[in-house]
């Protein structure tokens, strides 16, 4: 079994693509309790290499789908703005362009793991809208129950056997307590207004 951990980046400066102070101290709170990876993936996006590096991890590679989504399914999500995975996994059964996105993003997620040994962590640092739409299509029996989209630093984590997705495991984060996994309390909420791809 292989363990993939994607996380939405840390704040950003208010209209810029780099990480604020804030969000270079919360993303090195999180990366202290984050444990070990064998590779580290993020979006071409500055602000997701600079979270995984003030998380304390050298980035390994950088893959453009991590960052932004074809059209016009960027324009359909925008436009309907799904504010939960529930909302993800219902437009991922009805239309096929969100099915062919979310299966896109689940390949490409798959075949990064494949770079990590059997056992091994992978760390993904990628954007509000990308995350909640690969995640519904990975494991919808277990997204459908996550709640709200996720705010910065919020992720998941997927757990993958052979070729399939056994399991996931929401993170939310607070600043307040830690999951067993080390990250986030995946009871903690944090509010965040509807899903879009980021905007944020």
């Amino acid at each position: 079994m292989r363990s993939l951990v994607v996380r939405r980046h840390s704040l950003r400066s208010p209209g810029g693509v780099h990480l604020s102070p804030e969000g270079v101290h919360q993303a090195r709170r999180v990366g202290r309790f984050s444990g070990n990876f064998d590779r580290v993936v993020t979006s071409p996006k500055p602000r997701a290499r600079e979270t995984a590096e003030a998380m304390g991890f050298p980035v390994d590679a950088e893959l453009e789908l991590l960052g932004s989504l074809p059209e016009p399914l960027g324009r359909f999500l925008d436009r309907e703005s799904p504010g939960s995975f529930e909302e993800y996994v219902r437009w991922i059964s009805r239309v096929d362009e969100v099915r062919a996105g979310s299966e896109a993003l689940g390949s490409a997620w798959a075949e990064e793991l494949n770079h990590v040994p059997d056992g091994g962590r992978l760390l993904m640092i990628s954007h509000a809208g990308l995350i909640e739409l690969g995640g519904a299509g990975a494991v919808p029996d277990f997204a459908i129950r996550w709640g709200r989209t996720l705010a910065p630093l919020e992720g998941f984590r997927l757990d993958r056997e052979g070729d399939r997705w056994i399991q996931g495991e929401i993170f939310r984060w607070d600043g307040g307590p830690r999951s067993a996994d080390g990250g986030p309390d995946p009871r903690s909420h944090l509010g965040r207004g509807a899903g879009r791809v980021d905007g944020a």
